[in-house]
C-alpha cells in the first residue's frame, strides 16, 4: 500500500512539474521569423532613424534575439508606463506578416542597463536579461535608413 501511495504522489508531482512550470510563450517569435519585412525605428536622445529589414536571415536574427529574452509580465498604474527617459533609448518594430493580415507592433524600451521593458500585444514586460539589439545597425539592407 505504501508503494502505491508513493507512486501516486510521484505521478502527481510529475504532472504538476510539467504543467505548472511550462511558460506560455509571451512573444510569438515564429510569426516574427516568418515576416515578409520588419520596419525598425531606433529612438535615442530625441532623434530617430528607421531601417526596413527584408532579408530573411536578418529577420530570423531579430526573432532569435526576442526568443532569448526572459520576460516577466508587469502592470503599471494608468499613465505610469516606462518612457524614453533622459539618456534612454527605444526600438519600435512593425512586423509585416507574410501570410496573415495582422501585423505585429512591439517596442523595446531601455531606461538603463538593467531597466529594460518590452511592450507587446498591449502588455508590458520587464526584461530580466537585457540585451540591446545593436546588431540591427549592422544589418545590411538595400533600403537602410529613411
Amino acid at each position: 500500500m505504501k508503494k502505491a501511495i508513493d507512486g501516486l504522489i510521484l505521478i502527481m508531482l510529475c504532472i504538476f512539474l510539467f504543467t505548472g512550470c511550462q511558460q506560455e510563450q509571451t512573444i510569438h517569435t515564429e510569426e516574427i521569423a516568418n515576416a515578409s519585412k520588419i520596419e525598425c525605428t531606433h529612438y535615442i536622445s530625441g532623434t530617430s532613424s528607421t531601417k526596413t529589414i527584408e532579408n530573411t536571415d536578418a529577420i530570423n536574427q531579430i526573432a532569435n534575439w526576442l526568443n532569448e529574452l526572459m520576460l516577466i509580465e508587469i502592470s503599471f498604474a494608468e499613465n505610469e508606463t516606462p518612457s524614453d527617459t533622459e539618456g534612454g533609448e527605444s526600438y519600435s518594430f512593425h512586423v509585416y506578416e507574410a501570410e496573415q493580415q495582422n501585423d505585429i507592433d512591439f517596442s523595446y524600451i531601455i531606461n538603463g542597463n538593467e531597466n529594460c521593458y518590452i511592450h507587446y500585444n498591449n502588455k508590458w514586460y520587464t526584461v530580466t536579461n537585457p540585451n540591446t539589439p545593436v546588431f540591427i545597425d549592422d544589418i545590411n539592407t538595400e533600403n537602410q535608413y529613411h
